[in-house]
């Protein structure tokens, strides 16, 4: 591959300080400096996985930009990733790019919701992204990093600016980089992407539309059914978007938690069963704030099977058991657990890509529009 391959509009810059203030003025990051995506650095990322700049990974809402390779690749070296990283990147985009994730609804709407990758297969060790102590912190570059390069293709090729095209009210610290990785080898269960219909040897990422973690903090029961109780608790509030719109959502399983659990023999499915008939809260509780909009909220999301007469009726958080995703991830010590609402049934669906396929599949993609716009420049 040859710089004469790359098509994006050249900037002559004098140096690194420049650029970084340069991407600034243009609105280009996130508010955060960038790695200037030099030729050389871009390159390195393409070579990665061997394909053509002008491959089309997808269109992204609400502008609808064209990820081409080459652009995806600009945003994920401005984001500090290593070369290595971009087969997870594209494969986010790809998830993301998805109609089920509806970027367009996720980048737009009012609510806080931001999209957060989840990890896993091989390529998590491979890669050293953290599922371990802090995992939704600081401190490991390719969860910061692969996040990071999802949200500036958001910005850069999507268009989702803030107080313009995004308008959420809040926004939370997720909007900067989302990422963690499962602990599969600390789970009494399967893995997300293998209960998702992937094999165990395959690398995948599963892009939710996600809330701030929500810490469940249960130091006290000793077991499942405590726990998982208390998870439930957690769950179903009445300022939580899956109480009055469905969807999924997700819980995380920390590790002292899942142990207690594997002792007892519960299963991934027994687990998503409990939280589905107990994380419940009563009609007239329900209507009497949140998001209770009356026939609409019936008529859009709630199950048919409820008794909208009965005030004492329950209403679950989800219409099914599985549509609350569960992973394992965090540090071995510590009795938490995490609680992430969703952004509801009408808004969108996680989607889970196969890393590997990102770069066999990209291969025979269209290069249609491969040059449209020019949002960054190598």
């Amino acid at each position: 591959m040859t710089t004469a391959t790359l098509r994006s509009r050249r900037l002559n810059l004098p140096d690194y300080f420049a650029a970084v203030e340069r991407f600034a003025e243009e609105g280009w990051t996130d508010g955060l400096p960038i790695v200037p995506p030099t030729e050389q650095r871009v390159e390195a990322a393409l070579a990665v996985l061997g394909r053509e700049p002008g491959e089309v990974v997808g269109r992204l809402a609400p502008r609808y930009g064209v990820a081409t390779l080459e652009k995806v690749a600009i945003n994920a070296v401005m984001a500090g990733c290593r070369p290595e990283y971009f087969p997870v990147v594209v494969a986010a985009i790809e998830a993301i790019a998805d109609d089920e994730f509806n970027l367009n609804g996720v980048q737009a709407t009012t609510h806080v919701a931001a999209p957060l990758c989840i990890v896993n297969g091989p390529v998590r060790q491979a890669l050293d992204i953290n599922a371990g102590p802090n995992c939704f912190g600081q401190g490991w570059r390719a969860n910061a990093t692969i996040g990071r390069a999802v949200r500036l293709c958001m910005i850069n090729l999507g268009g989702g600016l803030p107080g313009l095209t995004d308008k959420a009210t809040f926004g939370h610290p997720g909007k900067y980089t989302y990422c963690v990785a499962e602990h599969e080898e600390v789970s009494p269960w399967e893995p997300l992407h293998v209960s998702r219909g992937f094999r165990p040897d395959q690398s995948a990422v599963t892009l939710f539309a996600a809330e701030a973690p929500h810490s469940v903090s249960d130091h006290t029961s000793r077991t499942g059914r405590g726990i998982l109780s208390t998870v439930a608790d957690t769950l179903a509030t009445m300022g939580n978007n899956n109480m009055y719109k469905q969807g999924e959502c997700l819980v995380v399983i920390g590790v002292e938690h899942a142990k207690t659990l594997a002792e007892e023999g519960w299963g991934r499915r027994d687990v998503q069963q409990f939280l589905f008939e107990t994380a419940r809260r009563p009609l007239g509780r329900l209507k009497q704030g949140g998001e209770y909009y009356g026939d609409a909220t019936w008529e859009k999301y709630w199950p048919k099977w409820i008794d909208r007469n009965d005030d004492n009726a329950l209403i679950p958080v989800v219409s099914r058991p599985e549509d609350i995703l569960l992973i394992v991830a965090g540090g071995s010590v510590g009795r938490f657990s995490l609680v992430i609402p969703g952004w509801g049934r009408l808004g969108s669906r996680a989607v889970t890509k196969d890393i590997a396929a990102a770069q066999a599949v990209l291969g025979t993609r269209s290069r249609d529009g491969e040059d449209e716009g020019e949002q960054n420049g190598a």
